[in-house]
């Protein structure tokens, strides 16, 4: 590792931006990960200037559209932010739709889905779902091609996204991608990465299962496919994907498992480890050139995706 991962890992260490060990008053909770976010974000990263950013609702649901060409009929992302169900926002991934936008010369469309423990399962999903309609019926007078749609998102964005393809599967909504950074695809969170990475790597296995707590309340809902695609039953017909996933991440087994089931099935599927790194690195890449390889990689994805 180097000095400036290791500058991450102690400041998670030290002054603990997700702290549940406590009386946990979530505004406070959301208020100091979002500071911490920010630092991040100032520290190892940078705000990439983009031509028209649009802040609207999209049936309900806030979305901020980022657009940075002129051009008609650009390929559209959907972002959708990591965070637990719990934390964290549009603000708090600018940066990362910001790159990508302009990385890959598209619209990307980030979504401010509903947090838990105010809305539980199913409100996340359920907002991820009407955003993908809205954009369907509306990203053309923003530049965007309806035809041309990518899922994306991480940690908790990154199940959003994989629910979302199972889901417009069997909707016949067209995609051309889906794009899962360390994506949480087990709701029971079983996997033996949660103990071998479970502490020490900013996101650890008290806090997770805490996560799990607030979203899924009912023990019943926690392994359902509609939260948890690991228990999908078809796994045929889904959408090109790439699978993004960290050395030192407790997640790290629920993407390499995801992979396979994508690839056994004949899918379309693209998997890498980035050595070294931490769950939430694609938020701060400028801790490591190996993080900032995340998003070229991303780039070269979409660029060979079969017609």
């Amino acid at each position: 590792m180097n000095w400036k991962i290791k500058l991450v890992l102690l400041f998670g260490k030290l002054r603990k931006p997700i702290d549940i060990t406590s009386s946990v008053n979530i505004k406070t909770l959301r208020s100091v990960s979002d500071r911490a976010a920010w630092y991040g974000s100032v520290l190892f990263d940078k705000k990439i200037p983009i031509q028209i950013i649009n802040d609207m609702s999209a049936d309900g649901v806030p979305v901020r559209i980022y657009n940075n060409s002129s051009e008609k009929n650009q390929r559209v992302i959907i972002y959708y932010h990591g965070g637990g169900f719990v934390l964290y926002g549009i603000y708090s991934h600018d940066a990362v739709c910001r790159r990508l936008c302009k990385m890959n010369n598209c619209v990307v469309v980030s979504v401010d889905y509903r947090l838990a423990p105010e809305y539980t399962f199913p409100a996340a999903h359920e907002d991820a779902f009407t955003a993908i309609k809205w954009v369907q019926k509306n990203i053309e007078s923003y530049g965007g091609d309806a035809n041309n749609l990518v899922l994306a998102g991480d940690s908790a964005g990154g199940n959003l996204a994989a629910c979302m393809a199972h889901k417009c599967k069997r909707g016949n909504i067209p995609l051309k991608a889906q794009i899962l950074v360390y994506p949480w695809i087990d709701g029971k969170l079983n996997n033996p990465s949660i103990d071998r990475n479970g502490y020490g790597y900013l996101l650890e296995k008290p806090t997770m299962f805490w996560f799990q707590q607030q979203y899924t309340p009912r023990k019943e809902d926690q392994f359902v496919p509609e939260i948890s695609p690991k228990y999908e039953t078809d796994f045929s017909g889904l959408a090109p994907s790439f699978v993004v996933t960290a050395q030192f991440d407790p997640l790290i087994d629920d993407g390499f498992q995801y992979y396979n089931q994508l690839k056994n099935a004949g899918n379309h599927a693209h998997y890498q480890e980035y050595a070294d790194l931490f769950h939430g690195f694609f938020s701060t890449p400028g801790v490591s050139p190996t993080a900032m390889k995340a998003y070229y990689d991303i780039k070269e994805f979409l660029s060979n995706l079969p017609e």
